[in-house]
């Protein structure tokens, strides 16, 4: 063969293959630009921040215009209600106002995690109320059946990220789903959710088992069903009507990505409608930080007004917002008995995200605070087989939280929980980090100085020997 045409052809299969390379690598730098574009076109304006030397700094913000459930139509969106209780009483009436009072009941998703006896009262005793809605059958589960890779060791290790966290005992949990209206009896098909058809489901562990109600919350989670919204609230709270249309549409007037909360007015149950025209509502505008270096916040009243307020924390007793929130920041498994810690930690972990906090200006439902003989979940760190163990996990859950916010010690640069400590000493400090710690969006140092509980705004101390941050945010709370 004619070596000056085995040349020609060698050279044109190399420029083949090298065409089909560079097209190769064309389309990678394609897909990666489309890819970021798409992550963050909802980018909106960014929000200004003046640090302590007077230096204007900008933190990015999103625009709610483009979340999932936006553009659906309020009387078509539908809600998920997550309800973590411990021994509630009060459960089963919350389920009554819950449905009651919403305009489209049809449209409202409940799960609950309750821990109780079997002598207690059920968050699911109501069944007039559940009739009226086209409520009248159940099917038993079980957790294998809500979470099977949960318990196929070649899944935890393929899916690590969507791997549900399932204590001890929890295979003895009792699972009711009680089937909505016109769903049908038989259990969903191969590649079916089993929680197709389930208007209401509950989990009931007992009391002994519990872990607080940061892990109930977590539990509930996986009971969402990819409903539009989604609610946290306490298992004594109460409603206004048509509560379900007033909240949806009240979230829509969020510009940014955001999720709506507050500390409810309150009721009692022998007047439930006790601050129904209250003029004022709870902004979370400040905050503390608490003797064992954990932030709290703290609220001030603020005139009702026809729009959501910025502020610049989470409470767990009352938080609404489109379901992107919870999938972009899914509940913490991690986090056994902490009460004080977890909404400032879950607060973080949405704002560095890129998601914020409103009050949402007016009352949609109320909260009894004056539940002083009802059993609480820490009862169960007391028994002397148990207590040492279950306070050691505790402390360890305050740690992770601090870990995890990345808290120093007042006025240096000392971690107040170290790397040491949560990778190697405890490594339940630092699980999972990449899954259940901070967002990339936004730095936590920015939000710090945002709530103004960074070093520059912490100079004194209250009445209770806390340290208390600025109060920045309830000045333009108190004018906006």
């Amino acid at each position: 063969m004619d070596k000056r045409k085995l040349g020609r052809g060698l050279r044109i299969h190399r420029g083949g293959r090298g065409t089909k390379r560079f097209f190769r690598v064309f389309l990678v730098f394609v897909a990666f630009f489309l890819l970021l574009f798409f992550r963050f076109e909802r980018r909106g304006p960014t929000m200004e921040l003046e640090d302590a030397d007077g230096i204007l700094q900008t933190i990015p913000v999103f625009s709610s215009k483009d979340l999932p459930a936006a553009n659906i139509p309020v009387d078509i969106a539908t809600i998920f209600v997550s309800i973590a209780a411990f021994r509630d009483k009060e459960c089963v009436t919350t389920l009554e106002s819950l449905f009651t009072r919403a305009k489209n009941p049809r449209r409202v998703y409940l799960g609950i995690s309750e821990e109780r006896f079997e002598m207690d009262s059920s968050c699911i005793a109501s069944p007039e109320v559940l009739k009226n809605i086209g409520v009248t059958r159940s099917r038993k589960l079980h957790w294998k059946d809500v979470v099977p890779f949960a318990y196929n060791p070649t899944d935890k290790q393929k899916y690590p990220k969507h791997t549900p966290v399932l204590h001890a005992k929890r295979d003895e949990d009792v699972i009711t789903c009680l089937l909505s209206e016109g769903s049908s009896d038989a259990m969903p098909g191969p590649g079916e959710s089993v929680l197709n058809g389930c208007q209401v489901l509950t989990r009931i562990g007992h009391p002994d088992d519990a872990r607080g109600p940061t892990y109930g919350r977590y539990l509930t989670s996986l009971f969402y069903n990819n409903q539009d919204y989604y609610m946290v609230i306490d298992s004594h709270s109460r409603f206004v009507p048509e509560w379900d249309i007033k909240m949806i549409e009240r979230a829509r007037l969020m510009p940014t990505w955001g999720v709506m909360s507050y500390y409810p007015n309150g009721y009692t149950p022998e007047d439930p409608d006790a601050e129904i025209n209250k003029t004022d509502v709870m902004a979370m505008c400040k905050g503390v930080i608490l003797d064992n270096d954990i932030p709290k916040l703290g609220a001030r009243w603020i005139d009702i007004r026809d729009h959501p307020v910025l502020q610049g924390f989470v409470a767990a007793g009352y938080i609404f917002g489109d379901a992107q929130f919870v999938k972009d920041v899914p509940f913490d498994p991690y986090l056994p008995f902490l009460f004080d810690g977890e909404e400032i930690l879950y607060t973080v972990r949405l704002w560095t995200s890129g998601w914020d906090s409103y009050c949402p200006g007016t009352a949609f439902l109320f909260h009894n605070y004056m539940r002083t003989d009802a059993p609480r979940f820490w009862s169960v760190l007391t028994r002397d087989e148990v207590k040492v163990h279950r306070e050691f996990e505790r402390q360890t859950s305050i740690k992770r939280a601090l870990y995890l916010m990345r808290r120093n010690v007042l006025n240096s640069t000392q971690p107040v929980v170290t790397e040491d400590e949560a990778h190697r000493l405890n490594p339940a400090i630092g699980r999972e980090m990449e899954h259940f710690g901070l967002g990339m969006l936004r730095r936590i140092s920015d939000y710090w100085r945002f709530v103004e509980l960074s070093d520059e705004f912490v100079k004194e101390k209250d009445d209770e020997n806390r340290w208390k941050g600025g109060e920045g945010l309830c000045e333009k709370a108190t004018l906006g």
